[in-house]
């Protein structure tokens, strides 16, 4: 069997994480063609920590060469990537899903061109029982995120409200609304939310309650599903990376469960 093409856009630590899987663990059946970011250094620093031999491309060039994108970039540009890579006929990976909220001829294109968008789960737990309840019908979803006050800190609610992270004594609520509201408030720190909207009942309807404390060591969400099915509740308690606060470490471990998935040919669970 011939080797999937991949190809990486967005070198920052999420990016360095599945870089160095596929040279780990899936070398023999996924070749890193090439690696693609706005900052060459970013790139020239990923090959070089991952001692990969690939080439540092455009996007447009990358795009031209691989099989299977993997957007580890932002969700500024994330719609923008994928709209590219399915108008060029090839699967994608989003890892910044709250890019795609609101974009629904994305998902059409996909199906037009014969091309995929695998969402990997990111740094939640559950999905795939929201998914398996949808088909019975659901009530209500709800998520709520804990996370340290540095995990907050730029984003742009906090700075439009002007809260001051540091004056905070003990757990604080400090945003309740729809994921949709959510992911515009902090595009770097809740993509969960995107994600679980889009296998449930959609931004608008999707609950979203933060709550920060100086005492929180580690990023936390809990999911809450109530429908025909039961209840369901997942919670996940996961350790930030090193290297980028804001990010869970389990986000970049999904991207490589879902690029495995792609490769398989079987596939566990829906």
């Amino acid at each position: 069997m011939a080797k999937i093409k991949a190809g990486i856009i967005g070198c920052g630590a999420i990016g360095r994480v599945i870089a160095g899987a596929v040279k780990k663990d899936l070398s023999g059946v996924v070749e890193l063609v090439g690696v693609s970011d706005i900052d060459v250094k970013k790139a020239e620093g990923l090959l070089a920590d991952t001692n990969i031999k690939a080439s540092i491309l455009g996007r447009g060039e990358l795009i031209a060469k691989c099989d299977l994108l993997i957007e580890a970039a932002s969700g500024e540009v994330s719609h923008e990537i994928a709209d590219e890579a399915l108008e060029a006929g090839k699967d994608i990976i989003v890892m910044s899903t709250g890019g795609l909220l609101g974009k629904p001829d994305l998902f059409k294109k996909a199906g037009l061109k014969g091309a995929k968008i695998y969402l990997p789960s990111g740094a939640v737990s559950g999905l795939d029982g929201v998914k398996s309840a949808m088909a019975a019908g659901v009530d209500s979803v709800t998520l709520t995120t804990r996370k340290p006050p540095k995990g907050l800190d730029g984003a742009p609610y906090i700075i439009e409200k002007k809260i001051d992270l540091g004056s905070l004594k003990g757990e604080t609520v400090i945003f309740d609304g729809t994921a949709e509201e959510a992911v515009k408030g902090f595009p770097k720190n809740v993509n969960v939310s995107a994600t679980l909207s889009l296998c449930g009942l959609g931004p608008a309807r999707t609950r979203v309650r933060i709550i920060t404390s100086p005492d929180f060591k580690s990023n936390s969400h809990e999911i809450e599903v109530k429908g025909d099915f039961g209840q369901l509740k997942a919670v996940t308690q996961n350790v930030p990376m090193p290297t980028n606060p804001k990010t869970s470490y389990l986000a970049a471990l999904s991207a490589i469960a879902t690029l495995r998935n792609a490769v398989s040919s079987a596939l566990i669970g829906n």
